[in-house]
């Protein structure tokens, strides 16, 4: 019995790590390396002027329809048809250091209306800014005011 619970308790360590190999959470302002693709999340405050950013060839933009910045997305960036790199951003602005080439990324929001949107770029050497936009998140239903 114990040697089961051992091998048990293994391969579910081993399946959580794989699953872990291209999802992650970015930690804001924290570059963290995904599946071998630098990534950081950002761009709130005075962090989004930090000078390493440039250096990062994608920029993902997540914004309303109307320019507001938002936040709390799941990201996904793929080439090919294959996942490079999953994380969940907190932040307006995920960044990656992948080699140039064809990508798609994809944006869904966490939590309230669940929305998923993608775009579709070509990243250079230079860095490229991908803008993502959603509808503005509606807020609480108004409630008439009593007399």
């Amino acid at each position: 019995m114990r040697l089961f619970l051992m091998t048990t308790a293994a391969i579910g360590f081993a399946a959580a790590a794989s699953m872990l190999a291209t999802s992650a959470l970015a930690v804001q302002d924290t570059p963290t390396n995904i599946n071998g693709v630098d990534t950081v999340c950002t761009g709130v405050g005075s962090a989004k002027d930090d000078p390493r950013w440039k250096a990062y060839p994608v920029k993902i933009v997540l914004a309303t329809t109307g320019g507001a910045d938002l936040a709390n997305a799941h990201i996904t960036l793929a080439k090919g048809g294959q996942t490079v790199v999953e994380t969940d951003c907190d932040a307006p602005w995920v960044l990656f250091k992948a080699p140039p080439g064809q990508y798609t990324a994809t944006a869904t929001l966490i939590g309230g209306s669940g929305q998923s949107h993608s775009a579709s770029f070509t990243s250079g050497n230079a860095q490229k800014e991908v803008t993502i936009t959603f509808k503005a998140p509606s807020g609480p239903p108004s409630v008439p005011a009593s007399n």
